[in-house]
């Protein structure tokens, strides 16, 4: 049985009439299925990690945006039950990551006819020693992280996606907090190697190359398993910060000299004060914070459009 879970409120109701289209058509009438429709933050968690205790589920279908494949992910158990996604939300960039694209129906029509299953190694973060969680795009730290809190909580980032610009929010979030962002001290530790910055303006991992509603963020990042690449971006002034992110939805900020590319099989930070970090799109707030792969994959349902990476 297939299980359909539906965030309404993804993309200013467009998940609700993603699934409203998919139900009229003859794939999905095929099928043995069930739905249920998130209602608050964490709702997709709950559920998932409720039914995947269930032996007759053939797999997961999350149709919202990255939020909503974040809690799907953070909610599986140790029983590896295969997740597939169709984009309905205003940033899709686990969509992007894994080349899902197109119509809603025909993306259904791959996953019950067509699929493949591709392992996915998600990424686990842990905030000042307690919290802890999986992410399957991003975690930053900084600027970024500052601009993903001003962004979520403006009134601008509705009205926009209710008009199909909601990547225009970043950018109005972002000229936002460059008046009035401060950079940081860092205290790095990357696979047992120490290091100090103390004009640092982000640090951010990916699991593959987007975030932000399409930015190439780290363009050469890869779905793979045990390592991460790292982006820090520092010793770099305002003004060409804003020269920098113009170009960051080509992949070409990482020509400047003070962005840096590493990789890692772990990493801590710790700041000289709490600071705010952004997990798959949502903001949180910690002084220290330390990433990692986790040691086996997730599985996803990789549809015909997929580049294999």
């Amino acid at each position: 049985m297939y299980v359909f879970i539906v965030n309404p409120q993804a993309g200013n109701g467009r998940g609700k009439k993603v699934f409203s289209k998919i139900k009229k058509s003859r794939y999905y009438k095929q099928i043995e299925s069930t739905y249920y429709y998130t209602e608050y933050a964490g709702h997709t968690t709950h559920i998932v990690k409720k039914l995947s205790r269930e032996s007759t589920i053939k797999a997961f279908i999350i149709i919202g945006g990255d939020g909503t494949i974040h809690e799907a992910i953070n909610g599986l158990g140790s029983r590896n039950i295969p997740i597939a996604f169709i984009p309905g939300g205003s940033g899709n960039d686990f969509a992007r990551g894994l080349g899902i694209k197109g119509n809603p129906v025909t993306i259904l029509k791959e996953i019950v006819q067509h699929h493949s299953i591709l392992s996915y190694w998600v990424g686990n973060y842990t905030l000042d020693s307690s919290i802890e969680g999986k992410y399957v795009n991003s975690v930053g730290i900084g600027f970024d992280a500052q601009i993903v809190h001003t962004a979520n909580k403006s009134f601008y980032k509705r009205v926009l996606n209710s008009v199909g610009l909601g990547t225009l929010t970043y950018v109005i979030a972002l000229i936002h907090v460059l008046l009035h962002f401060r950079p940081m001290r860092i205290e790095m530790d990357i696979d047992h190697k120490k290091r100090t910055l103390t004009n640092c303006w982000m640090i951010t991992t990916a699991n593959h190359p987007y975030y932000g509603g399409g930015m190439k963020i780290i363009p050469t990042a890869k779905i793979q398993p045990n390592t991460f690449p790292i982006l820090i971006i520092h010793n770099i002034s305002k003004w060409k910060v804003l020269a920098l992110f113009l170009t960051v939805f080509t992949g070409k900020h990482v020509n400047f000299k003070e962005v840096e590319i590493l990789e890692a099989t772990k990493l801590s930070i710790t700041t000289d004060e709490k600071s705010y970090i952004q997990v798959d799109g949502e903001a949180k707030f910690s002084k220290i914070i330390t990433i990692k792969k986790l040691s086996e994959p997730i599985s996803t349902i990789a549809t015909k459009s997929k580049q294999i990476v």
